[in-house]
């Protein structure tokens, strides 16, 4: 087997030999960047944070279910200047009179009904919370599908690169070859120029390539919140799934989808909306209990002292008559706002049906590019497998060795272009289906 068939078969390897990187501190699959995603990214953190608020305000106290109590208590004291003059002409005089008084008491309230607020209230209370639930698994899938986008992003990276350390090897040999050439005097000036030439525009394409990959995995670093700096490998093939379904995934993205699912919420929020509104139509009853004590005494007037103290309790109702019709007017809007909610939720299914079907078939379409691309490796091997014989034996010029080198390459970058573009829609088909977990990336 000649020498340029061995390096031909090296890059046909390319897609399946080891991704080497120049200082390798960790491997990491894309599982484990997704696990430590998950674990440190701060919009999952903060969304988690906020998800815990609404669980914290999901509470009967919060509803209006309980009763509220008051304690207070106080005391005051002062120093007067008193004169009282009396119809019978008696006159009480009395300088620095001191007056002190002391009071406290303790009161209860308790709504006993209030038209269904409460109870629509505390539903109110669960539906956000589960919204907040759902806004989380919208920030986890996303930032998923955020981390597997970055992370394919560099091994096709390092694949393209693989692909051109190979053609800066091939370039050095047909430098070599083609010097000499020149020494036996059978080559040219013009073809070792031109040798060299093509040999720099692989190595600045390398250059540029190795740039890319530092910047993706910075990017890649920043999105699992760790220190940009740390350098890992990655895996060295793509992981192509099985051919997906297009009525399973419409299924699950109706009954999954995460934003579709807030949607829901949204409507059946604006339907509890307009119930606590119809409510306040409805009279509230209530129940009140106190206990008061109060002790007064003066140095002036009528009483020396005087202590009081006792319990009091009784039962309330009231009723909103007119209020200048704003009730009849925010009703109306509650209404408006539960038909907005329902036209939102429509529009957004059929915006995501389309999205799907969109998707699928670019899909569908991609994975046959693969099929053709995977050929055209094959015959762009074949050809410059016979090129490179007949450059070494003096019967092809080395710019159209150059040629059959450069259709080797193109033929390497559409295949790993198609392969990264399928595994992209592969990963937003599961977004839109609701289907992107972190056990299967």
């Amino acid at each position: 087997m000649s020498f340029y068939k061995i390096l031909s078969l090296l890059a046909l390897c390319t897609m399946m030999l080891p991704v080497e990187s120049q200082t390798v501190t960790q491997f990491l699959s894309a599982g484990d960047a997704v696990n430590v995603a998950l674990e440190n990214n701060y919009s999952i953190r903060l969304s988690k944070l906020d998800e815990e608020v609404l669980r914290n305000n999901v509470s009967p106290g919060n509803a209006g279910f309980l009763p509220g109590m008051d304690l207070s208590a106080g005391q005051s004291n002062s120093i007067t200047n008193a004169r009282q003059e009396y119809l019978t002409g008696q006159v009480n005089e009395r300088d620095n009179a001191r007056s002190n008084s002391l009071s406290a008491s303790a009161s209860v309230n308790w709504t006993l009904f209030d038209g269904m607020r409460m109870f629509n209230n505390y539903t109110l209370l669960r539906k956000q919370l589960e919204a907040g639930e759902v806004r989380t698994r919208m920030e986890v899938e996303n930032t998923i599908g955020d981390v597997l986008v970055s992370y394919y992003n560099i091994v096709q990276l390092e694949q393209r690169k693989a692909v051109f350390e190979k053609a800066v090897s091939l370039g050095e040999e047909r430098v070599n070859i083609a010097e000499d050439m020149l020494m036996l005097g059978s080559g040219s000036r013009l073809d070792l120029l031109q040798a060299e030439v093509d040999l720099n525009t692989d190595r600045s394409q390398l250059l540029n390539l190795q740039e890319m990959v530092a910047e993706a995995s910075i990017a890649l670093n920043l999105l699992m919140a760790r220190d940009a700096a740390i350098e890992f490998a990655v895996e060295d093939t793509f992981s192509i799934l099985p051919v997906m379904n297009y009525e399973f995934l419409k299924q699950r993205m109706e009954s999954s989808n995460p934003a579709l699912l807030l949607s829901d919420l949204d409507m059946e929020m604006a339907v509890k909306t307009l119930g606590i509104i119809k409510g306040r139509r409805a009279p509230v009853l209530g129940l009140n209990m106190g206990y008061s004590f109060n002790d007064q005494s003066s140095e002036s007037g009528f009483m020396k002292s005087s202590r009081t103290s006792g319990i009091s309790y009784g039962v309330t109702a009231s009723v909103n008559l007119f209020d200048g019709f704003n009730l009849n007017r925010e009703e109306q809007n509650a209404k408006i706002g539960v038909t907005s909610a329902g036209l939102r939720r429509q529009a957004y299914l059929e915006q995501l049906r389309a999205g799907l079907l969109s998707s699928y078939t670019a899909y569908s379409s991609k994975l046959q590019m693969v099929g053709f691309e995977r050929q055209n490796l094959e015959t762009a091997i074949i050809n410059f497998e016979i090129a490179g014989e007949r450059f070494r034996l003096g019967e092809l010029s080395g710019i159209e060795y150059r040629e059959a080198q450069k259709n080797l390459l193109a033929a390497h970058e559409r295949l790993i272009s198609s392969l990264y573009d399928v595994r992209l829609l592969e990963i937003n088909l599961m977004q839109l289906s609701g289907t992107l977990l972190p056990d299967n990336p």
